[in-house]
């Protein structure tokens, strides 16, 4: 399966799952649990991106939105009704955060997806990957691209 990450191009290939994510917490995570998040669609990763950046014009030029290609026979799903009510309310809920720390810590699938906060009704998902899972290390970076946004986006900001 394709996967997508933006970030900065000297990190963009670190699979270790010891990001800010890591070191805060984050949605699917808990604080000292290594994860690490992917878009399933490049749409999906830039909006993504969004809830982390005043305007994706400001982004660095050193980002790039990257593809990877991951085993997709060891793959989870979890539909909206299945998660807990406030699973999609910032900040984010511990309830969210334990379940997905406990999803990390059973180490059974490499992937989970998960409605994405940032498409409206969870309409789409994102992709927690487990980078202590025995199958992290076949994911491959396939392309980088620097351009992340068309220039017509977000004029008006």
């Amino acid at each position: 399966m394709r996967l997508f990450r933006i970030g900065p191009d000297q990190h963009i290939e670190n699979m270790s799952g010891m990001g800010a994510s890591y070191r805060d917490g984050a949605r699917w995570n808990t604080a000292g649990v290594a994860v690490l998040y992917f878009g399933t669609t490049p749409s999906v990763a830039m909006l993504e991106l969004g809830n982390y950046v005043p305007s994706p014009r400001d982004l660095p030029d050193s980002y790039r939105l990257a593809v990877f290609e991951a085993p997709d026979d060891t793959v989870e799903t979890w539909s909206v009704d299945r998660l807990p009510a406030e699973w999609a309310e910032f900040p984010c809920s511990f309830s969210t955060q334990l379940l997905g720390t406990q999803w990390l810590q059973r180490r059974e699938k490499l992937i989970l997806l998960v409605p994405s906060c940032a498409v409206a009704g969870g309409m789409e998902n994102i992709a927690i990957v487990n980078p202590l899972h025995p199958d992290a290390s076949k994911i491959r970076l396939l392309e980088k691209h620097a351009t992340i946004y068309n220039e017509r986006m977000f004029k008006g900001i």
